[in-house]
């Protein structure tokens, strides 16, 4: 930048004579190079500048320390920094030199002398500030105008967002609730009032409301983002378990603190329950196998005795006991015949072959009747002349269907002192034009309720003390398997007939 007269230089076409000569008896001039910076934003506005020749950028930094931001450029007749020399405030701008250029610089002092002698000089500078006040104002209002535009295209992506957001929360198979900071309620899911059985969910309440061992206070100071844990809902004042995970909203205003998502954990806790079931199941049967074999044994042993025994009696003696050593041998044979197909159970991947059906249903009978806990209960056997000699079965699933039904009649009876004519009855009929062959047992036991038996062949239910509830389900399934299915036809108080229906096909 250099500084000199003005005898070296003329006035711009744009400037009136007068004004230039008046300007020149108060100023320096200086000349600036393209890309030289004339002065810089927020240096102290000690003078007032008149372009005479050429043009400059006015450049502002950005609230962010970006680069420089174009805001204008000016050319010869216009003033720069008269705003800061009349407020004695620091520059506004940074102005860069855009071409070679040529400057009226006017001190302070100087400015206010030349105001006292020419006003149109004050006028001018009047005009070049209403300028650039209606240039800024019009820069600022475009500005508005797009701001204005991007908020209201934010503010509907947002709106889409939060629907979308509202239906993802509200399809949630999980129960979702959002809590204020004291506990306050402030939306919740479909799921959650299903969950919780809420008649209005958009009523006023306090999650801690919704739990009997849990309370939100106990995780407000929690340091951690995420709590996780085991919890007891209530649901018309029952307990049930919930697994429960809060996720802390920080950042978020004091109004909404907590996303709560819960999950009703009832049936995977009787899964469970029903696994450790299933294997004390396994282990006894594993121990009645092992047992059933030695009972083998010993009927074996008890066999050759008795034999041996014959062999040392008279003829006589032999006459007079035949019928009882008869009785001996057939019994010994029948539970022989029942504990062989026990043993089968130990490996339960058998086949389909013909099996005579009724014959075995006789066995169980029999095995049943000799039980003591079915001692005061007639078991009795009923049969169609034309049910079918043999059924494509697998034996011994089958025969664990039969007994468990048999089994399950006769511990309903026992349990009732009050009927005194006790019976199981077993129907086996055919019906040929459906080709399927069917195994009715009926008890005239305490019967079962309404609400119970859509739960026998899906659920592990059971009324025993002891019951783990997966016989009936295990005999659905092994029925399936045949192609067959099982059905139930009970009332309260009216005894139970369980009906199985298998299909009979050609050898």
């Amino acid at each position: 930048m250099r500084s000199t007269d003005l005898g070296s230089t003329s006035p711009s076409p744009t400037l009136d004579l007068f004004l230039f000569h008046l300007a020149a008896k108060y100023s320096l001039l200086r000349r600036y190079r393209p890309r030289e910076t004339i002065y810089s934003e927020g240096e102290p506005g000690n003078t007032m500048l008149l372009i005479l020749k050429g043009s400059v950028r006015v450049l502002k930094q950005g609230y962010d320390q970006s680069n420089p931001k174009v805001i204008g450029r000016r050319g010869p007749g216009d003033f720069l920094g008269e705003i800061a020399l009349v407020e004695e405030s620091p520059r506004f701008a940074t102005v860069v030199a855009e071409t070679a250029c040529e400057v009226l610089e006017f001190s302070r002092k100087n400015f206010e002398k030349v105001i006292g002698e020419q006003p149109a000089l004050a006028t001018r500078v009047l005009r070049s500030l209403s300028r650039k006040l209606r240039e800024s104002d019009s820069d600022r209002i475009a500005e508005l105008e797009e701001s204005n535009r991007l908020l209201s295209k934010t503010n509907d992506e947002l709106i889409r967002l939060n629907s979308f957001l509202d239906c993802i929360i509200d399809q949630s198979p999980s129960g979702v609730v959002l809590t204020t900071r004291t506990g306050d309620i402030f939306q919740m899911n479909k799921a959650t009032a299903m969950m919780f059985d809420i008649d209005n969910p958009d009523g006023d309440r306090q999650i801690d409301s919704l739990f009997s061992d849990f309370r939100l206070a106990a995780i407000r100071d929690f340091s951690g983002n995420i709590w996780t844990g085991e919890v007891k809902g209530l649901r018309k004042g029952e307990e049930f378990p919930i697994y429960l995970s809060i996720t802390s909203l920080s950042g978020q205003s004091d109004g909404i603190l907590h996303l709560m998502i819960c999950q009703d954990i009832s049936e995977l806790q009787v899964l469970n329950e029903t696994i450790v079931d299933i294997e004390k199941y396994e282990s006894a049967k594993e121990t009645a196998i092992e047992l059933a074999h030695d009972m083998k044994n010993y009927l074996s042993v008890l066999l050759g005795h008795t034999e041996l025994v014959l062999s040392r009696l008279t003829p006589q003696q032999q006459e007079k006991s035949k019928n009882s050593i008869q009785a001996i041998g057939v019994a010994s044979d029948e539970v022989i015949q029942f504990v062989e197909n026990m043993m089968i159970f130990r490996d339960d991947n058998s086949e389909l072959r013909p099996v005579d059906l009724s014959t075995i249903i006789r066995l169980l009978i029999r095995f049943c009747q000799s039980q003591p806990r079915f001692r005061d209960i007639r078991f009795t056997l009923e049969k169609e002349e034309d049910f079918p000699q043999s059924l494509q079965l697998k034996e011994d699933q089958i025969r664990r269907v039969v007994i468990n039904l048999l089994i399950n009649a006769g511990e309903a009876l026992s349990q009732c002192a009050e009927i005194t004519d006790k019976q199981v009855t077993v129907r086996l009929q055919t019906r040929p034009q459906e080709k399927i062959a069917v195994v009715e047992v009926t008890d005239n036991g305490p019967g079962i309720a309404e609400e119970h038996l859509t739960k026998l062949f899906r659920e592990c239910f059971t009324t025993k003390e002891k019951g783990h509830g997966i016989g009936l389900i295990s005999a659905a399934r092994i029925l399936r398997g045949h192609g067959g299915k099982i059905a139930v036809d009970s009332k309260l108080g009216h005894g139970a007939t369980f009906k199985i229906k298998l299909p009979v096909k050609k050898d």
